[in-house]
């Protein structure tokens, strides 16, 4: 099934950046990988396919909705990470993710004690007190908790430890692979994504190659 499609997609930023045009289509199980240096537009573009922002032009299309249009619609369904995730550092995990459940009807708390035993996150541990990696992986959790179909993650790689990136890429090609879900992907290298990735997407300066 497709999830999401972009056509001709145009964001301007200020008169300094503009991001586009980008066409892109992504399936259930598959993951999409976008590749650049900071300020390439690959947080626009996640920004386009979450339906925060909307296209100068062309079209985005999520769950053949367009995303600015329908975001209850869309966010329902889909997973968030942004690149830098906020928390009340003085929650525990346990809060957090009780928190994070008011605003999903698809909430599954069993999965949520699932992950983390997998991720080896004591739910009673304060957030000031876990690691930039366990921050991460719990954030991951809160973006998953509602078994949804599409995820979308900004940079979630970059200053993970090397144990925590393999854990961390290997959870992400479970999700592809076993539960049908789609992944789009951003990372400043191509070596985050290695081995994780189905097809990869460039940026340049806001411009695809």
């Amino acid at each position: 099934m497709e999830l999401v499609r972009t056509q001709n997609v145009v964001k301007r930023q200020g008169a300094q950046f503009s991001l586009g045009p980008v066409d892109l289509a992504l399936r259930s199980g598959e993951v999409l990988g976008i590749v650049g240096s900071p300020g390439t537009g690959k947080t626009t573009l996640l920004k386009l396919i979450w339906g925060f922002l909307r296209p100068d032009q062309g079209m985005v299309s999520v769950f053949h909705s367009q995303p600015h249009l329908n975001q209850m619609f869309v966010r329902r369904q889909t997973g968030y990470l942004s690149e830098s995730p906020s928390f009340d550092v003085c929650m525990t995990a346990r809060h957090h993710l009780q928190f994070m459940s008011q605003y999903y009807e698809g909430w599954n708390e069993a999965r949520v004690a699932s992950l983390l035993s997998l991720f080896d996150i004591d739910p009673g541990k304060r957030i000031q007190d876990l690691s930039h990696s366990d921050r991460i992986k719990l954030a991951l959790i809160s973006a998953t908790g509602h078994n949804p179909f599409l995820l979308l993650l900004d940079n979630p790689m970059a200053r993970l430890d090397n144990s925590a990136r393999n854990e961390v890429s290997e959870f992400l090609k479970s999700l592809a692979s076993d539960c049908g879900i789609g992944i789009v992907v951003s990372a400043q290298n191509f070596s985050d994504l290695f081995q994780l990735a189905d097809s990869t997407l460039i940026l340049n300066g806001g411009k695809t190659q």
